[in-house]
């Protein structure tokens, strides 16, 4: 965290208002500081609801049924969340800004969530239906009937939770557009909080059983949204109805989502794919051990991969604008190189402290020794994954900043394919070892494409 802006940042909170801290603009570094410190506080966050969560259930059947059911909302959601709108609104957003003024933005805002409301919302319906098909053939069909049922009613809750997602996606773009991130960065940090609350209230009144969590996920997702409102209320925003399908900039911020939005999809595709032959194991135990794995594997991977990756991004993009290849090879070899060196030193620390962190942190309640145990396994080869996992977040934004997001969606298609194709050959031998030696190897294979592309695009 850049400790001069993290100094500045604060002394400027102390001179600003209370009232006036939803609107501050902060500069990049500032910006930067404050991302990372949520980031930090959403991944402490986490690592308390895991805690919870295997304490009270374990790997046990509700587990199981809770991980798999949040895969459909998940992916559903997964076109829009995960700043795959965000990133493509902002852009259109400000040229619309500062071409025609603060009406024609908001304008914008409220054109693009009136066609994501009615788009989606239908979607959702479809999918609360069609949840109990979903699962029986495609998520879960190694479940037995009990537990698909289970996993179909948990999902058909969760799927409530989408709308709140992507008008949250849409009116943050909002705030972001002009550097007003410290209520977006402080959604991010609170994220998991009433779903700690959910799984207390399985604690406290056990007959809730899975529902608590279940349930306090959707209260989080409402609790993000209410965040944002003091800033959008300072912008003078007003959320309305606004149907305009053929306004030429929805057209370009449909044109800048699109390759993202696929290649999200096919990213949590490969999530459905893990959970489809974790069901297929034979061990009721696997998905809930590959969660909790990966859980610890994606700490780093967000610290080294997203943190180096977008801190590199504007320098890269500024030199790619100016046409000076040869500076933005330096810069990206210098940024690969260090964030390899240090993903090796995080694979080489999950794998030798693995187990004691993995009882440390988990192995009280309901996840004893022997999912514990499952657990490190199934960690230690994901961790072998680890550089490629880093490379490809930093390879990804320095192909953004060539222009290129056509390059990162391929990539994410032929992963799947590979994923697919090993974890059909290997389940048979592996079991649920069989899950995170395809994605490693499916891992790698996309390493190397982007890399090579990324090397033809700057020479």
């Amino acid at each position: 965290m850049p400790l001069a802006a993290t100094i500045g940042l604060i002394a400027r909170l102390r001179r600003t208002p209370l009232r006036g801290w939803p609107t501050l603009e902060l500069s990049v570094a500032e910006a930067s500081a404050v991302y990372m410190l949520s980031f930090l506080v959403s991944a402490a966050l986490g690592v308390v609801r895991q805690v919870l969560l295997n304490a009270r259930f374990g790997l046990g059947a509700e587990a199981t049924a809770y991980y798999a059911a949040f895969r459909l909302p998940e992916t559903v959601a997964t076109l829009i969340a995960g700043g795959t709108l965000t990133n493509a609104l902002i852009p259109v957003l400000l040229r619309v800004t500062v071409r025609d003024g603060e009406a024609a933005g908001q304008r914008l805002v409220n054109g693009a969530l009136t066609l994501l409301l009615i788009g989606f919302a239908p979607l959702c319906v479809l999918a609360t239906l069609g949840a109990p098909f979903f699962v029986r053939v495609v998520l879960a069909p190694g479940f037995t009937p009990a537990l698909q049922d289970l996993t179909a009613k948990l999902a058909q809750i969760m799927l409530l939770e989408v709308l709140l997602v992507v008008t949250e996606a849409a009116l943050v773009a909002v705030l972001i557009s002009r550097n007003q991130i410290l209520l977006p960065a402080l959604a991010i940090a609170l994220r998991n909080l009433t779903l700690i609350g959910g799984i207390a209230l399985a604690f406290a009144v056990p007959s809730v059983g899975i529902y608590g969590p279940t349930i306090g996920s959707i209260c989080d997702a409402l609790i993000q949204l209410a965040i944002l409102v003091p800033g959008l209320r300072r912008r003078g925003y007003r959320p309305r109805l606004i149907w305009m399908p053929g306004d030429p900039e929805l057209r370009a911020v449909g044109r800048l989502l699109w390759p993202n939005a696929v290649g999200g999809l096919s990213n949590y595709a490969t999530s459905i794919v893990d959970t489809a032959f974790a069901s297929l194991s034979g061990l009721t135990a696997a998905l809930g051990a590959l969660v909790n794995a990966w859980l610890l594997v994606g700490l780093p991977i967000r610290l080294l991969g997203s943190a180096i990756g977008q801190a590199a991004l504007p320098s890269m993009a500024l030199l790619s604008l100016a046409g000076n290849l040869a500076e933005l090879r330096r810069v990206l070899l210098r940024t690969l190189l260090s964030a390899l060196g240090l993903s090796l030193v995080a694979a080489a620390a999950l794998i030798l402290l693995g187990r004691p962190l993995i009882g440390v942190l988990f192995e009280r309640g309901a996840f004893d020794a022997t999912a514990a145990d499952l657990t490190y396994r199934l960690l230690a080869l994901y961790a072998l994954g680890m550089p490629a996992y880093v490379l490809t977040e930093i390879a990804a934004r320095a192909l953004v900043a060539r222009y290129d997001t056509t390059t990162a969606m391929l990539g994410n298609l032929v992963q799947l394919a590979v994923r697919t194709a090993l974890l059909a050959v290997l389940l048979r031998w592996l079991g649920a070892a069989a899950v995170p030696l395809a994605h490693v190897s499916s891992a790698v294979i996309e390493t190397a494409l982007l890399l090579v592309v990324l090397w033809l695009k700057t020479r």
